[in-house]
């Protein structure tokens, strides 16, 4: 299973990698199903923490945003 990661340790394109390479466990035909639900699993966390990750910067830019609109 992946490990719970920090917000400051998160790292978006090191997320990406490793669902990249989780994919290509789940391609192989070799991997085991125990395996396969393993990869699974951890494939599904990452994705949700990039998910989580995207709507915190778009919510920083929504702020930021609104912050600048005014001072022109």
């Amino acid at each position: 299973m992946a490990e719970k990661m920090e917000k400051e340790d998160f790292s978006i394109e090191e997320s990406l990698k490793k669902i990249e390479a989780i994919t290509a466990v789940l391609e192989n035909p070799a991997t085991s199903l125990k395996d396969s639900l393993a990869a699974y699993a951890e494939g599904v966390q990452l994705v949700q923490a990039c998910k989580d990750n995207l709507c915190d910067v778009e919510k920083e830019m929504i702020v930021l945003s609104g912050e600048n609109s005014g001072k022109e």
